[in-house]
């Protein structure tokens, strides 16, 4: 049976004349799909974000109409990318660019809460960060710090990975490229219906103002 995430993925291919075949399953595991692009193929594996018991919580029983809404950022992405290696690297070690796609089930009005762009850029290559100089209190640009779910050196067998949304109505495709993949993404050849996010990483302050 079809999860939500799948169903909302193979329309959207198929609305934008981009060929697909799922993935049989086998006793290793296993991405979801094959994509054709042209001559090109690719991996995707969707995951589905569906539960925190931090969303939506009434935290004064007196006004149950407000709600308080808290996340880590990046929190819910990195869990996902930790969670889908072993998927992503049966594309990446046959040459296939290989993707993960995060679909966000339980906000389901904005689809924004643990899955905005802000969370996909500090969960791939680390928290944002100010430093401060001890001496002079001088605060720092703003760059990328700990907790980098990609590096040089580790889960480069990710070419991108995205969200998957359908907010009012309309399905969307984000992708944030890997800039440590081992297999790239072209994304010059991808087509419009994909939203492609070049990515600038800055792993120390750059100046102090």
């Amino acid at each position: 049976m079809k999860t939500r995430s799948e169903e909302i993925l193979e329309a959207f291919l198929a609305a934008n004349a981009v060929p697909f075949e799922k993935i049989a399953e086998d006793t290793t595991q296993r991405p979801d799909y094959l994509v054709s692009v042209g001559e090109l193929k690719l991996i995707f594996e969707v995951k589905e974000l569906t539960e925190d018991d931090k969303f939506g919580v009434i935290d004064n029983p007196a006004h149950p109409h407000i709600k308080s809404f808290k996340s880590k950022i990046g929190e819910h992405v990195r869990r996902r990318i930790a969670g889908s290696k072993k998927q992503i690297q049966f594309g990446a070690k046959q040459g296939i660019p290989s993707v993960l796609l995060i679909y966000n089930i339980l906000d389901r009005v904005f689809q924004a809460f643990g899955t905005g762009d802000q969370d996909f850029i500090a969960a791939m290559y680390g928290e944002f960060t100010i430093a401060i100089d001890k001496n002079t209190h001088e605060a720092s640009e703003m760059f990328n710090g700990q907790n980098q779910s990609l590096q040089p050196k580790k889960n480069t067998s990710f070419s991108a990975v995205g969200r998957l949304c359908d907010r009012n109505g309309k399905t969307t495709v984000t992708l944030f490229e890997n800039i440590y993949a081992q297999v790239k993404l072209p994304f010059q050849h991808l087509p419009p219906c994909f939203d492609v996010r070049r990515v600038e990483v800055s792993t120390d302050p750059l100046s102090f103002s």
